[in-house]
């Protein structure tokens, strides 16, 4: 049976361990976003390249799952959190070695009043 290798060129859909830039998103913008990621998924790709990435990271499928869980993480953070400061905070917690952490404060900044 042959089965055919995908490779996906995801640009702004999957994120390599950087920072999401979410500041123009809202939740039906990021239900929307994880929707996509799910059709990246179900091609059963072999390869997938960020648009953002950290230099010399593995390009593989796994992204697809880490970026839906940035997602999902900072969804549920910004539900609970009322500033810009509790929000980065308790998502860089989560997420702590991923590269561009001023992606994450731009988008709190962006959703969140500053906060004391």
């Amino acid at each position: 049976m042959y089965r055919q290798s995908a490779l996906i060129v995801a640009g702004d859909a999957a994120y390599n361990d950087v920072h999401l830039y979410l500041a123009e998103s809202s939740p039906e913008g990021r239900r929307e976003w994880i929707a996509a990621l799910d059709t990246i998924e179900s091609l059963q790709p072999r390869a997938v390249i960020a648009g953002h990435q950290r230099a010399g990271r593995h390009d593989g499928p796994e992204i697809i799952q880490e970026t839906r869980q940035y997602i999902r993480d900072f969804e549920r953070i910004f539900d609970t959190t009322d500033t810009a400061r509790e929000l980065y905070h308790q998502v860089l917690s989560l997420h702590p070695d991923r590269i561009n952490p001023g992606a994450l404060w731009l988008s709190a900044v962006a959703l969140r009043p500053l906060g004391a």
